[in-house]
């Protein structure tokens, strides 16, 4: 993969994810004014949710691949294991996202006991549980090896730092899981962290691509 083709698929996934983490913000400040935040969400916030956090999943599987060949030069190695780790993310949420879209909204009008578990937010459900190890560890991890990657310009420091916040937020969201507390870290780092991180990495693709052509 060229660093061209890469950084004109990295601008587009980019600017594919921007669009949903904006949709994504949307649900959360629909959800915040209707109903508070708490947990479950009505069953709107959550099919919502799920459909938009499903879409967003192969936006940043192609996102940490480009930056991956992007970086090839600064530090294979981790690229690579960003995006290692965001590939475990994806397999893990999707697993949850795909049951709530298929199995579960198919059974909503008379649910079995069953199938209790299988909520996206139920008490003691397993797959919030995948959920959160998807969100709050696999893709904490693949930010924090990614973020060195970007140190040179301005906006690369800008584009570090914000991979960073986004980690540690991320991954609060899994401790306060593990704990048991209810703090909502993890809804800042998925909406407008990764909001401001997806238009940073658009104008950075951009300026790569200019760069290569130009070079």
């Amino acid at each position: 993969m060229t660093k061209n083709f890469a950084s004109r698929l990295g601008f587009w996934a980019a600017s594919y994810v921007a669009v949903l983490e904006i949709l994504y913000i949307l649900i959360l400040i629909f959800m915040m004014v209707s109903e508070g935040i708490t947990l479950p969400p009505s069953p709107f916030v959550q099919l919502a949710s799920g459909i938009a956090t499903f879409l967003t999943i192969p936006g940043l599987v192609v996102l940490y691949t480009a930056i991956r060949f992007v970086k090839q030069d600064t530090n294979e190695v981790l690229g690579s294991l960003g995006v290692t780790f965001t590939i475990l993310f994806a397999v893990t949420v999707s697993i949850n996202r795909f049951v709530q879209l298929t199995v579960i909204q198919s059974n909503l009008a008379d649910l079995p006991a069953d199938l209790s578990r299988f909520l996206p937010y139920s008490e003691g459900s397993i797959m919030f549980s995948l959920e959160v190890l998807g969100w709050g560890v696999f893709s904490s991890i693949a930010a924090v090896f990614v973020a060195p990657l970007f140190s040179i310009t301005r906006l690369e420091r800008t584009i570090r730092w914000l991979f960073i916040i986004y980690a540690l937020l991320s991954f609060g969201s899994a401790i306060s899981f593990v704990f048991n507390l209810f703090i909502p870290t993890g809804p800042i780092a998925w909406g407008p962290i990764a909001l401001a991180m997806c238009i940073c990495l658009m104008i950075y693709f951009r300026n790569q691509s200019v760069m290569s052509v130009n070079g």
